[in-house]
């Protein structure tokens, strides 16, 4: 036995502990047994004398016990087992036994089930008669305390406490679920919200920087916190929240400081403070390089901090190192762009793009309408990209192409052809023309830092040559186009990784549901295509990618129990599993910068004939988009294996989606996903997400 000291359990544990034994499912649970048995139960935690159970654990015999009975459980015993102890016995003050076993949670003990209040022979309970005789010396007292005790087996005991428990574990395990997936919805809204202030905020300044971090400090729940960038030997505070002792504009030296021990270990760092507070330094790292660090000061009741929050904060640590990156760029973009004030008015054009197709677009539409030429374009080799764009004007040899872009780039097309190569056409034409042409050109390289990433041309055969002011113009343009590119390809960045996070946050709802892994992702790839082969435009096949990503975000308020279940639902079952649609929809519409999903995830049950759900909706009465999710989610449910459906041939599911067409889906969109999936077989084995030979601008970068 030892002393009740130490700390067995996560303070996190701790907490789900107390919620799930302080549940009315435990009381009812803890109520039975003792109505129908008269054993008595409780829930401790051996490392603290902690009681978690909100059940009394009380019996007869306490009526003539120790005259100096603490409140509650700790009363009950004067020692508790060692912490990690597994089933034992032990004799409470009274001197009566109760046994225990201990409740697990991914192989660790969180806490000890307790069942006493009964005897195991009609001779312990002589025995116990006699003990409280001597203590009291009230033998009338002694004897109806005795009697009020049953007589239980030590078999039978032994079968009621594991019955206790089978139902302290699974509420536990319930609790914790529970607790987990409204972390994971929680993390998900300040990922949003953090992502949607990084890739809509023009400027990142001290406040939008602040706003950010409170984020932060809230999901890790500490007290304030600050934003620091490197100065020479110090580091800047850039930006504080609420409560934070210190200003923006205030130098820290790196030496001797927690933020300093971050920056040089690049890693998290957490120091002991005044007034029993803790400092948490995280380094800001992107690219191996460290733009920041994030302070934030925590109260003594946060620690110790559980891992999955600090891997938690990590993650959300990337989406403040991509703003303090994206400023940096916006403010490097911001220097190149100032000394070209006679082209405001392209620079105006620019900044309302975010692609770089529609940056290539302006630029040849701007080149178009300012020189005289007969090829003219630009080649961009940077950020991935491998792509010639070329205006032709007038009557050009189909040979003239190759020659002008060997001329400005050096590479010979027929040996070293670009990946991509687009002609704008509408004032010219390419034919074969026999007489050859001698080309003055006129080239500006495409900047971007110390990088080369491209060119800008100008060609003409008619004998004249570009003069010293079409040069500094397309310099001027140049400039311009280089600093958009980068924006765009950072924007590109940014939209991307933020993606890509909610893509893993949406993984972990896959798992919840057991489904095989992926469905999310493929049920976004699917949509995506979708829309696209439909003509939709860039901003409503962004929606699709989100909505696919996210449309069971509402199965975490669905129990398992209903998720998982390998045969058919009763119809109370089955209208608490319909819910789902509308907790995700409820979800969704909480964060503005995803209210635009809200209908499509609320209706992408409804069925094209009107029988579906929530609200019955019947054929364009229903969002375009809620159709082509719900057609891509029920593709891949069909192509999946589940624990209440076999997996289909990619046959026979083509085939249950044209049988359905008309009646559960609209007739449009199974023609387009037919469509797709022919694309995709064609171009790789099974057909199932290989490359559907469409472009998505939201992925250039």
């Amino acid at each position: 036995m030892s002393s009740k000291v130490g700390a067995s359990v996560a303070v996190h544990e701790r907490d789900i502990a107390r919620n799930a034994f302080a549940s009315p499912e435990w009381r009812t649970a803890a109520d039975a047994l003792l109505q129908a048995a008269g054993v008595s139960v409780a829930v401790v935690d051996f490392a603290t004398g902690e009681s978690y159970s909100s059940v009394a654990m009380s019996c007869g015999a306490c009526h003539v016990g120790s005259t100096n009975r603490e409140a509650g459980l700790l009363g009950c015993f004067d020692s508790y087992p060692a912490p990690e102890s597994s089933t034992g016995r032990m004799v409470c003050r009274s001197g009566l036994a109760t046994l225990y076993k201990p409740v697990r949670r991914d192989g660790r003990i969180v806490a000890h089930v307790i069942i006493g209040g009964f005897v195991t022979s009609t001779r312990e309970r002589r025995g116990l008669y006699e003990a409280m005789l001597t203590r009291s010396g009230n033998q009338d007292a002694a004897r109806k305390a005795v009697k009020t005790l049953p007589v239980i087996a030590r078999r039978q005991a032994d079968a009621y406490l594991q019955m206790v428990l089978a139902s302290a574990q699974t509420i536990f395990d319930a609790t914790a679920e529970r607790t987990a997936a409204a972390e994971r919805i929680e993390e998900l809204r300040l990922f949003v919200t953090a992502g949607h202030q990084v890739v809509s905020t023009e400027r990142l300044d001290a406040g939008a920087l602040a706003a950010i971090a409170d984020e932060a400090v809230a999901l890790i729940g500490g007290e304030a916190g600050a934003v620091l960038r490197p100065h020479g030997s110090s580091l800047e505070v850039v930006a504080v929240t609420e409560g934070w002792r210190g200003a923006v504009g205030a130098l820290v030296p790196r030496t001797s400081t927690a933020s300093g021990r971050a920056v040089e270990t690049r890693r998290t760092v957490v120091a002991p403070g005044q007034g029993g507070s803790s400092t948490l330094a995280m380094p800001l790292v992107l690219s191996h390089r460290v733009l920041g660090v994030l302070e934030v000061r925590l109260p003594s009741s946060a620690l110790p901090l559980p891992q999955d929050r600090v891997a938690r904060l990590g993650r959300f640590g990337q989406f403040m190192a991509i703003a303090v990156e994206r400023e940096d760029e916006r403010a490097a973009v911001e220097r190149a762009m100032a000394g070209y004030a006679q082209l405001n008015e392209l620079a105006t054009a620019l900044g309302g793009r975010s692609d770089v197709n529609s940056v290539a677009e302006l630029i040849t539409s701007v080149i178009d309408k300012s020189f005289t030429f007969e090829l003219a374009g630009l080649v961009l080799t940077g950020w991935g990209r491998d792509r010639a764009d070329v205006v032709v004007r007038g009557t050009v040899a189909a040979t003239g192409p190759d020659t002008v872009l060997g001329i400005v780039s050096g590479r010979e097309a027929e040996h070293d052809p670009y990946e991509e190569m687009r002609f704008v056409t509408h004032q010219g034409a390419l034919e074969e023309i026999d007489e050859p042409q001698d080309w003055s050109v006129a080239i500006s390289e495409l900047r971007y830092g110390d990088l080369d990433v491209g060119y800008l041309f100008l060609a003409r055969s008619d004998g004249i040559h570009y003069g010293a002011q079409d040069h500094a113009l397309l310099e001027g343009i140049s400039a311009h186009a280089s600093a958009a590119f980068g924006r765009s390809a950072l924007f590109s960045r940014v939209r991307d990784e933020y993606a890509k996070t909610i893509a893993a946050l949406s993984a972990t709802l896959d798992y919840g549901e057991r489904t095989v892994a992926g469905h999310a992702g493929r049920v976004m790839e699917y949509a995506m295509a979708v829309g696209a082969s439909m003509g939709l435009g860039v901003e409503a096949v962004e929606h699709l990618r989100f909505a696919g990503l996210l449309h069971d975000v509402g199965k975490g308020g669905v129990p398992e129990e209903i998720l998982l279940k390998p045969t058919c639902l009763t119809p109370e079952e089955f209208e608490r599993a319909k819910a789902h649609v509308e907790i995700g929809a409820e979800i969704v519409d909480q964060i503005d910068f995803l209210k635009a999903l809200t209908p499509i995830i609320l209706h992408h049950h409804e069925r094209w004939d009107g029988t579906g759900y929530p609200h019955g909706l019947k054929g364009e009465e229903i969002p375009l988009l809620a159709r082509i999710l719900c057609v891509a989610d029920s593709f891949d449910a069909m192509t999946t294996q589940r624990s209440y459906a076999k997996k289909l041939t990619l046959k026979k599911a083509r085939d249950e989606i044209t049988r359905a067409s008309g009646t559960q889906f609209d007739p449009r969109v199974v023609e387009a996903l037919l469509g797709v999936l022919d694309r995709m077989a064609v171009a790789g084995g099974t057909g199932l997400l290989a490359d559907v030979g469409y472009e998505r601008p939201d992925l250039l970068a």
